[in-house]
């Protein structure tokens, strides 16, 4: 078994095509894990301010206010990939690769590209 690959998408959408397109390549389903970074106060992103908006007056003050923003659906996804060997992990990188997959450590992975090791 090889190193898990570990990569982020910023949106869930993202993260679910890269799922079914690696289960589609023949990993098992639990050895392809998504893990979304939600903060439980609220969304990551949004129109948070103190207070009700001054310029708009009524019942619909507070809505608009804290209204949903189009950046209310981005996440933080984590995808974990557990691979049986290199030519599986091999597969798997150029997948994520090809959807976007952001590599959280690529200090890391350049050391473990070239042999080298990073101090602890």
């Amino acid at each position: 078994m090889q190193n898990p690959i570990v990569r982020t998408f910023v949106q869930l959408a993202s993260a679910e095509q890269a799922r079914n397109e690696l289960l589609a390549a023949g990993l098992a389903a639990d050895n392809v894990v998504i893990d979304v970074r939600i903060d439980e106060t609220g969304p990551v992103q949004g129109n948070f301010t103190v207070g009700d908006n001054p310029e708009v007056k009524g019942k619909t003050a507070y809505t608009h206010t804290y209204a949903p923003t189009a950046q209310d659906d981005v996440r933080d996804c984590q995808i974990t990939v557990t691979t049986a060997d290199a030519a599986q992990a091999q597969q798997a990188v150029a997948i994520l690769d090809r959807l976007g997959a952001l590599d959280p450590d690529p200090a890391a992975r350049a050391a473990q590209a070239s042999g080298s090791t990073l101090p602890h």
